[in-house]
């Protein structure tokens, strides 16, 4: 009833659009700062900024958007591949199943290209300056970044499953080794 090779992919596809849809409710960044008398820290989720410290200056961009279009698509990209991932699928609904894979995955791979530099910039950026020279910075790539990574990548293994060929089954070779077609029933008159 199923392609092996093309309903992994579709479950691939489901995962994928699972991590993506609650990877902005966890932090991308996170940053401690300890200095003589000061301390706080600072999360970045998809949504914003958090932080502890007296004056909150700055903005962040907001990737929650895009990480949960990109959920949406693969959500919907993951109900077509089931489709595409039935023996009986026509050879039509296969190709639309892997544009349509496709097009969700390159999505994602662009909204994950697009935090990427951020999060390196926040690496960056938070570390003492000035006066406080001597502080103690302690950054971390967050739980939202890694489930935002590894869905793209999940999306990305799931298209290449998609796109991929599948051969029909052999016959059978009988036990002597050479494949006999059978005769038609003979037809009465």
């Amino acid at each position: 009833m199923w392609q092996p090779r093309r309903l992994t992919g579709s479950l691939l596809a489901l995962v994928a659009a699972i991590l993506l849809l609650v990877s902005p409710f966890f932090p991308l960044f996170v940053g401690d700062f300890r200095a003589r008398a000061t301390e706080f820290s600072m999360i970045i989720t998809g949504w914003g900024f958090d932080t502890d410290a007296p004056q909150r200056i700055g903005a962040v961009a907001v990737n929650a958007y895009g990480l949960i279009f990109s959920a949406v698509l693969l959500f919907l990209a993951t109900i077509v591949t089931f489709g595409g991932a039935r023996r009986t699928a026509s050879p039509s609904s296969r190709r639309i199943a892997a544009t349509v894979m496709a097009v969700a995955a390159a999505f994602t791979l662009g909204v994950a290209v697009s935090v990427l530099p951020q999060l390196t910039n926040w690496i960056d950026t938070f570390r003492p300056v000035g006066a406080a020279a001597s502080a103690t910075v302690d950054t971390a790539v967050g739980l939202g970044f890694w489930m935002m990574a590894v869905g793209t990548i999940l999306a990305l293994a799931a298209t290449v499953l998609a796109v991929l060929p599948v051969r029909d089954s052999e016959p059978v070779t009988p036990a002597y080794g050479i494949p006999v077609q059978s005769e038609p029933p003979p037809q009465t008159p």
